[in-house]
């Protein structure tokens, strides 16, 4: 069998870039939660700490609020599997 290697997201390695990004642009978590209109701030805590992921729409809203690709805030790692 062929070594195939694909990706996955490190959840832990995107939360800190989510924390990052978020920083860097002078954002705090509250007033990306009104943003987001969330109804509370812990899914950004859940996302920063890398217990899960954005959902696609609100990577979108950052992408839009941040102006930094949906992309450039998912952090990769890739794991080697046979098939």
């Amino acid at each position: 069998m062929e070594k195939i290697t694909y990706t996955q997201i490190d959840i832990i390695l995107t939360g800190r870039k989510i924390q990052s990004v978020i920083r860097e642009n002078g954002c705090r978590v509250r007033e990306l939660q009104e943003i987001l209109r969330l109804s509370c701030p812990q899914p950004i805590y859940r996302w920063i700490n890398g217990k899960v992921l954005p959902s696609v729409d609100n990577l979108y809203m950052m992408h839009r609020v941040f102006g930094v690709h949906m992309e450039d805030m998912l952090v990769a790692k890739d794991v080697e599997r046979k098939d």
